[in-house]
């Protein structure tokens, strides 16, 4: 079985690799970049490359590697720990910054690209390699007034009213008064933390966290590509949530129609790849739906319910992101596909029947932990049991990493260069 499980996994893993992926849909013949049908002659161009994300390192590398010397200038904004060894040519520069909540290295970063992007002129040509977490790892604030006009408009369905009574509250918490700030000054870098944790503990879809981040910032929703101004923007997109939408992945940093956004990668092609392999093995292997979201203890006992019915040689393949909704002052450790992994691994203990949910975070990283999820099965809950530990204890508390740590059924793999949301699997064997 864990040889079967690690087959899965690599081919996940593979089917997005970033690399591969600008590799794919970029050729340079001669002076001209040919994009599928499109070519775009490159002599006297000043072509520059902003990669940011958990993807944003290999994305790079593959940039370097088909236009060499042709870029004028380079700039790779990354999670602490995912540059590596890599090594860029001079005129690169790299920074590594905090995900999920930005620092002050994000701020760097967004001062960064500012600069970058201040003197183009018709003649420059920015390829924006764009991947999940740029959101956090890259931040350039609005002045407050952008805030204040955040919750003084109406509500939305991306900025609904409880979501503008958290901000609020959120603000108050930090002896915030917005009547007696300067509406001209940026932001501070705190508030936007502030913001951030709260609206990632509340259980938002990361669709509408990104949308109260692309209303605060200068770069976000567009303001990438007009800093650009006359020249020209083409985005290559790792997609890391659900439907892919450009204006939400890295909060929309190339959303603005003088942008030629190109879709590199994303869950679906990570879940076919399982599909595939599935059926290579002699799997009926089903693609249930690249599309979940919700609760994460809720889709943890669903799929447990799921696979069980099923007859055996059955895999079943589930793609997107869940969410946990946190207490105040929870002291929990774990993530969404922990949490997920240990709901499923109670509903499995109650049947008598031979059965798997694997869950994978693809960028390696499940929440605020070094792990990319769990795997659990029908004897899981036994096995902790005899160990002495609560199961639902840890569920109630959030704190399903040491729960699994102590069982050894986290997966540690490090971080993996790309970035399409998650992956579940469920076996039937």
């Amino acid at each position: 079985m864990n040889n079967l499980i690690s087959r899965l996994i690599n081919a996940a893993l593979a089917a997005v690799d970033p690399y591969n992926a600008i590799q794919n849909h970029l050729q340079l013949d001669g002076d001209n970049l040919v994009i599928g049908n499109r070519i775009i002659n490159l002599a006297d161009k000043d072509i520059r490359c902003i990669s940011v994300g958990k993807g944003s390192v290999p994305m790079a590398r593959s940039i370097d590697a088909i236009f060499g010397d042709k870029i004028s200038q380079g700039l790779v904004v990354t999670k602490y720990d995912h540059l590596g060894d890599a090594k860029f040519p001079n005129n690169w520069e790299c920074i590594e910054s905090a995900h999920p909540v930005p620092d002050d290295l994000s701020l760097d970063a967004g001062d960064r690209i500012w600069q970058l992007l201040a003197d183009c002129t018709e003649q420059t040509l920015v390829l924006a390699c764009i991947s999940g977490g740029a959101s956090a790892l890259v931040v350039a604030p609005r002045n407050w007034s952008a805030l204040i006009e955040l919750l003084t408009n109406p509500p939305t369905t991306e900025i609904s009213q409880s979501t503008q009574q958290l901000i609020q509250s959120t603000l108050s918490s930090q002896s915030i008064d917005l009547a007696n700030i300067n509406p001209d000054e940026n932001i501070s870098l705190t508030t936007l933390q502030a913001i951030g944790t709260a609206l990632l503990a509340s259980g938002l879809s990361i669709e509408k966290v990104n949308a109260v981040r692309s209303s605060i910032d200068r770069l976000k929703n567009g303001g990438l590509v007009d800093r650009v101004s006359k020249g020209k923007v083409i985005g290559m997109i790792l997609s890391d949530v659900i439907g892919d939408p450009i204006a939400l992945i890295a909060s929309g940093l190339t959303n603005h129609p003088n942008a030629d956004n190109i879709l590199v990668g994303n869950n679906l092609q990570a879940c076919q790849s399982v599909a595939k392999v599935a059926s290579e093995l002699g799997y009926s292997s089903q693609i249930i739906t690249t599309e979940l979201d919700g609760e994460a203890q809720i889709r943890g006992a669903e799929i447990a319910r799921e696979i069980i019915i099923k007859p055996a040689k059955t895999i079943l393949i589930y793609g997107g992101e869940t969410t946990v909704n946190l207490p105040k002052n929870c002291t929990g450790k774990g993530g969404r596909n922990q949490e997920l992994g240990l709901a499923a691994a109670n509903e499995l203990a109650k049947h008598h029947i031979p059965a798997w949910v694997i869950t994978l975070a693809t960028d390696g990283t499940d929440g605020p932990t070094d792990a990319a999820g769990v795997t659990v099965n029908n004897t899981t809950i036994d096995q902790s049991l005899a160990l002495g530990l609560d199961p639902q204890s840890a569920l109630d508390r959030h704190d399903a990493y040491p729960f699994f740590q102590q069982l050894g059924d986290l997966h540690l793999i490090g971080a993996t260069g790309t970035n399409v949301a998650d992956i579940l699997i469920a076996i039937r064997p």
